[in-house]
Order: structure tokens, then C-alpha cells, then sequence
């Protein structure tokens, strides 16, 4: 029977952490999310227009939906994107991210029809993942990879 010194039980752990540290999540992170809008038109005719019409009164220092969303969801890193998405509440972000990914754009319009269709601000982030859920977005952010 082989012995195992200090220094080969501290050589092995040390082996399984490296191997830890570098193993892609079997998720797509946050981070990932970033780089792929990072490659995205940065101005698209649905959203833009629909952020025209809802712009952000204070507090805006992007000069695109992408520049703000691959800022959001790069400063989240390694967290699941989903996680990210569905705590997103800009009701603007969501058109453009679908538009951008390539979603149908009836499909879109419904969203921004039913959002602006609520009076309550705070509910229409709930109504835009509603018509455009985090499955549907990372279906076609994974073929933008």
C-alpha cells in the first residue's frame, strides 16, 4: 500500500482546485451575457423608438441600451445570467435585447403594447419577461456565442 505524505495530499487538493477554478459553468454567466450584447447592434428601429417614447427622466449616462446592458450584466459577473435577467427593471432594456438577439418582432411589439397598456411602472418589468422570458432570449444569445 503506497503512502501518502503532506506534500502530496496538499499537491493533490491543490491539482483539484486549479481544475475547480478553470471548469466553465454548465450555465451561461452574466459575464458571458455581457460579451455577446457587447457584439450586438447598439441601435435597432423597435427599440429605440420605444425608448424615445419612455425615456429615462434622471440617473442616464449610456448612449445605448447596449453600452447600459452590457455594463449591468458585466458588473453581476458570475452570476447566472437568468438571475440577472429577471431582476433587470428597466422596461426599456428588454426590447432592445430581444430585438438585438433577433426575436420576431410582433413578438416584441406585443411586449411593449402590453407595457404600455400598465399604469403601474413597477409591473412592467414583470410584463416584458412575461412576452419575452429568459428561455427565448438564451436560446438565441447561445447561437450568438
Amino acid at each position: 500500500m503506497t503512502r501518502l505524505t503532506i506534500a502530496d495530499i496538499r499537491a493533490q487538493r491543490e491539482r483539484s482546485l486549479a481544475q475547480y477554478r478553470h471548469a466553465q459553468p454548465d450555465y451561461l454567466t452574466a459575464e458571458a451575457f455581457a460579451k455577446i450584447l457587447a457584439k450586438l447592434e447598439p441601435h435597432l428601429p423597435i427599440s429605440d423608438a420605444y425608448e424615445a417614447e419612455v425615456p429615462q427622466k434622471t440617473g442616464r449616462w449610456w448612449s445605448s441600451q447596449r453600452e447600459h446592458m452590457q455594463g449591468w450584466f458585466s458588473e453581476q459577473g458570475a452570476t447566472r445570467a437568468r438571475t440577472t435577467y429577471n431582476r433587470l427593471l428597466c422596461p426599456t432594456a428588454f426590447p432592445w435585447i430581444a430585438e438585438a438577439l433577433g426575436v420576431n418582432p410582433d413578438t416584441i411589439q406585443a411586449a411593449i403594447a402590453a407595457c404600455k397598456a400598465e399604469p403601474n411602472i413597477r409591473k412592467r418589468p414583470r410584463i416584458m419577461r412575461e412576452h419575452l422570458p429568459w428561455e427565448l432570449i438564451e436560446q438565441l444569445a447561445e447561437a450568438h456565442r
